[in-house]
């Protein structure tokens, strides 16, 4: 009787486990129009192909913001407010860093090569 007991606590406390809350934010974000060493980002004069990367992990290769210098991509994530930026110009041989940084919901952050804001 003791073990049914012991076996019904754990089996309900298994069914209260803490449901998963996902949430999708916008980041738009706005490129400088040269590299910090007044180069333009591309060979050809163009714009930078921008690659995002969210706490090391990049965004699908499909939501890349490509020859533009600026861009919204939507990223879902688990009960999270703010993140470690990487941002990217993606070359042939090497990807250039735009800008780096950590940014939260409802903030405009400013970095050496960049500026986001996030939003719900």
């Amino acid at each position: 009787m003791r073990k049914m007991i012991v076996l019904l606590m754990v089996l309900l406390s298994l069914g209260q486990a803490k449901e998963r809350i996902l949430n999708t934010y916008s980041i738009t974000l706005e490129a400088d129009a040269t590299k910090a060493n007044g180069k333009t980002w591309d060979i050809n004069g163009g714009a930078p192909d921008i690659l995002i990367k969210v706490d090391g992990v990049f965004l699908d290769f499909e939501k890349t913001c490509k020859n533009s210098y600026g861009c919204s991509v939507d990223f879902t994530v688990e009960n999270e407010t703010s993140w470690y930026f990487e941002i990217y110009d993606k070359d042939f041989t090497s990807n250039d860093l735009i800008a780096k940084g950590e940014c939260s919901v409802g903030k405009e952050c400013h970095f050496s090569g960049a500026k986001i804001s996030i939003s719900k």
